[in-house]
This record gives C-alpha cells, structure tokens and sequence, in this order.
C-alpha cells in the first residue's frame, strides 16, 4: 500500500516569498528524508528545502525562476507504508523505552508503527555554523510539520527550523547559546503511523499519555477527584538561580497546561516557565523580582479529575502494563520535567524571542499591545521600533510605553534637591529618544589634516581684518562633499522603501544655549561664502541664545554639523536629526608629531565623527565620505576662493 504525501514549502522567515534558483530532482527519482528538493535564494542567503519522507517523486510542482510562499506544495512524494504485520516485536531491543513497550501492548491489536524522527539542520547559506538564539518546544510536546522547532541567528537574519514530521518531542538535542552546522540533529521526535483497524478502548480518552491513563484507570472512587499541584522550577542549565521578571498569572485564573506562569531572565536570555496542568491557580508562591532555583514551587493549580468508568478492555491494557518494567513506567514523567526546556513561546500569548522581550522590557512596553510582523504574528523588533515611534508621534501616556525612568527615592541616601525640566528641554530628550531607538546608529571616527587651513584662515582674518571661525571653512568644505556624496543629504519616506534626495543645502549647526540644544540651519549654503557662513552662524546663534529664532530658520535642514571643537573632548556618538540621515560631530584639534624627509613635523588634526542611518547609508560610503572630506579641507586655494567669491 502507497500513498501521495504533498509537502509544502516551510517558513521562509521575514520575508514573503522567494524565487527557485535550483531543483535537485526529477521525476520518478528515489529520495530520502532530508534529500534535497529545491534551492531557494534570498536577498541575504540561499537555502535548501529536504524532503520530509522516503519515496519516489511523482510530480514537481516548481520550476527554476519560479516565487514561492510560505505553505504553496512544491513537489509530491509517493510513500511505501510498511505493514506492521511484518515487525516481529521479539526484536524490540530496548524496554526502557516508554513508547516502545506501549507499542509491544497494542502489538496485538495490529496497531501502531512508532519511529524516532531526528531532523537534521539544512544548508545554511553562506555560513558555516549558527547559534541558536531560541528553543520552540519542549520534551514531550506535540508537534506538527512546519511547527518552529528553534530559531538560528546569522549576522544578518534570523532562522526558524521546522518539524518535518507529527509527532512528540522525546529529545532535544542543542540548548540556546550552542553553534550548530548543516547536517547536525538537533532533536528526536516520536512519529506514530496508525493502522487503519482502530483500538477499541473508548473509556481510555488519552492513549498518548500512558501516566494519566493509568492514573484514571485505577480511580475506583465515585466522584471527582481534586488535587492541588505544586510545579517545581525546572533545570536552568549552567546557572543556580534566576531573577523573576514576570507573573502573568492571578489567583483564581483558569489555565491550560502549556500556558505561561512566569518569566525568568538570565544574563543571555528569557525562559517562560509553563502550566504543566490544565486548572484553577490557587496560589502563588513567588513575585517579580524573587530569585529562583531548580526544583522550588512556585504556583499552586487545584486540577479536577472526571471519575472513569473501569471496563474488562481496560483492565487488560492495565494489567499488561503492569507486566512490563512498573519502575521505568514511573520513571517517565519525572524525566521528562526535569529535562523540560523552559522556553516555550508557541503555546504562550506573546509570540516573540528572549532578545524582542528584553528590548520591550528595557523600553517599558507591553507586548500584548504590539501587533507582530514577522511570520506567523511573531513580535521583532522592529515592531517594538515602530510602536514606540507611534506612541511618541502621538503623544501618548498610556501603559505600555514608559518614557520615563522609574520612580527612585534618592533621599534615602543624602541630601537631594529637584529641577524641573523646561518645556524645550523635555521636548528635546522626546526628540533626541525618538531617533535614537528607531534609526540604526552608526558612527565614523577620523582625523583630518587642518594644518594648513588654519595657516589660511589666520592670514584670511589678517588681511581682512576679521576674525572667522573655523567651521564656516568646515561648513563650506562639507557641502562640497556632500555634492560629491549626494546620499548623505537625503531622507527616507514614511514607508522606508525610498530616499529623498534633496538638491539643496540647509546645514545645521548645533548651538549651546541655556536651555539645551538648539539646531537653526543656514539655508542654500552652497551658495553662500565663507564669510556669509560665518556671519550666519555668528547671527543664528544669538538668535537662538536670546530664543528669536523663527520656526522657518529651525527647519528645513538638510544635513547637521554638531561642533565641541571650544569646548574640548576627542569623538563623540552624535545623535542624528530625524529626518535627516547624517550629522557630523566635531571635536578639539589636537598636536601630532609627524617625521617628515626626517624632520619633525607638527600637524594639526581635527577629529571627526559621522553618525549616519544604516537603513540608507552603508559603511563603505560613510568612510568614503569622510576620507573626502578631510581631502576637502585642505583644497587652500579652493576655500581661499571661496571666503568673499572672488
């Protein structure tokens, strides 16, 4: 007897759909499991989808070129189904094995065909061993094709591998935090084929579980049984003890068995800690903040058993298992509690991983708030970016986003006094933490030659007897590089799929005042000379210091430069000026000797930080842009040029 199994693609992560670049096989070829089918490319990495049966394929549903989804079939596999008839269960090697000496049980009955599935990790792309950032299941869970079994990390994406078979995980074979390759199993799950002649044993409504079953066998009293359970702490691996850092349960809550009672958080990740019984809470026996150990209590679930009727069938099945070893029969639930991996979070209310919860945490947001983008309504954490910017932008209090930090009373240590913020400063922090937790900061850090522009700049003060400050050489210097580097100029639209680019230059250039920061811009610096910048700056900052600055002359900006050359320090992380992509940092110059046609020289270097958006900008071109710059700077005869255009 065959049948025609139909495999489907599996979850191909954060993106939609993905195009075939290879198909491994052809029809009327013998596979096995885990045989390559088809190769699929991504923008990022190519990955190979296995097949999950043995059998010979019949039709290919693909073709090279094709775009393929999450759940479209892409090939079909006729399976040859071996009778049980033909398994002498003589052989059966290892009674220690719960579900084999179930199978030896129901052997009679021509019942079912149990095998231990171990799935192997497939290709990787371009990456020879990942680390595993989240464990999905647990030991003894059931699991269906296409469940998330674990999910891998690159440097670049994140990866969920995916049961290729039904069944119960009897094994977990890797621990979040290990680095595994292609080919490697990483769990055994417990695939059972049932016969088509079913066992009569109707009393018994779960077979799967051979301890509750028992248990309700040899119930010989009349009415409900109620008991109170008590789960311990399971193993936390190599720590002793963790921090409790949420309950999310209440005395008197309803739960099912798989439903999250409390989160732990170590120093690399979060475990959920789940009901291991369907029932009422009646206590709880620690709070956020406790620190726990393997094997305490910490919540009471009173659980109601239904009374069972015993029938002749049962007492059979009973007194069969009784036969084999009573001691390994026991043995089992406790092995499997204190194997339990904590981290569940396919059962849970949240679905999202241990660093997404940590960021939520650190941002103060409730994540049954946050709609999840990623696949199968998985929590990322962009999505913790984009509701945070949606709480900000709209000037929302409510629970769920705290924007503050928590209420402290630092009185208990010495004497304190309070400040209250001004409006412009509380809109300023607003601002300043609305671009720092959604623009994906990055910043370069050079030295540029400057020697020779001030040597300029001096005899240029000298002989027009004025006295103009280096950043309005700077100033002209970055927009003749920014021409050069249109890019850092631009912003991205709403959507993050286009950049603007804009053919004008407004600068902006941070001014200290009293109240904090304020950033006014010179508009069409490109057409200005140095010394119009220089009377600029010299009269935007006054009119900021006096605050009669007008709304036209705070925006606009196209690019912003943040200068402490005054003031002193060497680098800096400037905090970018949304909309814009870039900002440029300025320190104080400083000496360095330099051995010249061997001569000591002494330079002048001015250190220069850039901070810019990686979503537009990537490395390559922000170092390119910096390097210009400093190139820039010492074109003398250009700025000389450009101080009063002639």
């Amino acid at each position: 007897m065959s049948t025609i199994d139909q495999i489907n693609i599996p979850d191909l992560g954060d993106v939609d759909e993905v195009e075939v670049i290879e198909v491994c096989v052809d029809v009327g070829q013998k596979v096995e499991s885990e045989d390559s089918i088809m190769i699929l490319e991504t923008d990022k990495a190519a990955m190979e989808i296995p097949a999950s049966v043995d059998g010979e394929v019949k039709n290919i549903l693909i073709s090279v070129g094709d775009m393929v989804k999450q759940g479209m079939p892409f090939v079909e596999i006729e399976v040859a189904e071996t009778s049980l008839e033909e398994i002498n269960t003589s052989e059966v090697k290892n009674e220690d094995s719960l579900a084999e000496s179930k199978e030896e049980i129901i052997d009679d009955t021509s019942g079912d065909e149990i095998s231990l599935a171990k799935p192997l990790i497939p290709d990787l792309g371009d990456v020879d061993e990942v680390e595993v950032i989240e464990v999905c299941v647990d030991v003894g869970q059931k699991v269906e094709s296409e469940d998330s079994i674990m999910i891998l990390e690159t440097d670049k994406a994140a990866m969920e591998i995916p049961a290729s078979v039904d069944g119960e995980v009897k094994n977990i074979l890797i621990s979040v935090g290990d680095m595994v390759k292609q080919g490697m199993p990483f769990v055994e799950i417990e695939v059972a084929e049932t016969s088509l002649e079913e066992i009569n044993t109707s009393e018994v409504k779960n077979e799967d579980s051979l301890a509750e079953s028992k248990e309700e066998i040899i119930d010989d009293t009349s009415g409900d049984e109620i008991s109170l359970a008590k789960p311990l702490i399971p193993d936390l691996g190599d720590v002793d003890e963790v921090e409790v850092i949420e309950v999310c349960v209440e005395a008197g809550q309803k739960v099912e068995s798989e439903d999250s009672i409390m989160i732990l958080e170590t120093d690399k990740a979060a475990m959920e800690i789940p009901a291991s019984v369907d029932g009422e809470v009646k206590n709880i026996l620690i709070n956020v903040g406790d620190m726990v150990k393997q094997g305490m209590p910490f919540v009471e679930i009173e659980t109601i058993k239904k009374a069972a009727k015993k029938n002749n069938k049962t007492e059979n099945i009973v007194t069969k298992i009784n036969e084999i070893k009573s001691d390994k029969i026991e043995e089992v639930p406790q092995k499997i509690t204190q194997n339990i991996q904590p981290i569940n979070y396919k059962n849970s209310s949240v679905h999202s991983g241990p660093a997404t919860r940590k960021l939520a945490r650190e941002f103060g947001i409730n994540l049954l708030e946050v709609k999840g983008s990623g696949p199968k309504g998985r929590i990322l954490k962009e999505d913790l970016h984009a509701f945070v910017s949606q709480r900000l932008n709209s000037g929302s209090t409510q629970e769920g986003f705290q924007h503050s930090q928590p209420d402290i009373d630092f009185s208990k240590w010495g004497s304190v006094s309070f400040e209250k913020l001004s409006k412009f400063q509380k809109t300023a922090s607003k601002n300043l933490h609305t671009s720092w937790i959604n623009i994906p900061h990055v910043t370069q850090h050079d030295d540029a030659d400057i020697t020779d522009l001030l040597a300029l700049r001096a005899d240029l003060n000298k002989q027009h007897k004025t006295k103009v400050s280096p950043l309005a050489y700077i100033i002209k210097a970055t927009v003749e590089t920014l021409k050069l580097y249109p890019l850092m100029n631009t912003s991205l639209n709403k959507n993050l799929d286009t950049v603007v680019l804009k053919n004008y230059f407004n600068i902006g250039v941070a001014v200290d005042t009293p109240e904090g920061l304020i950033v006014p811009n010179i508009k069409d610096a490109d057409k200005k000379t140095i010394l119009d910048i220089s009377d600029n700056v010299i009269n935007l900052a006054n009119l900021a210091k006096e605050r009669k600055l007008k709304v036209d002359q705070l925006k606009g900006a196209t690019f912003t430069i943040s200068s402490l050359s005054g003031i002193g320090g060497k680098y800096f992380t400037p905090i970018i000026n949304p909309p814009e992509v870039a900002i440029l940092g300025l320190s104080k110059p400083f000496d360095n000797l330099y051995l010249d046609d061997k001569k000591v020289v002494n330079k002048k270097l001015l250190p220069v930080s850039l901070s810019y958006d990686h979503r537009a900008i990537n490395g390559a071109y922000a170092a390119r842009f910096v390097s210009e710059l400093s190139k820039q700077l010492n074109q003398i005869q250009s700025l000389k040029e450009s101080f009063n255009g002639s």
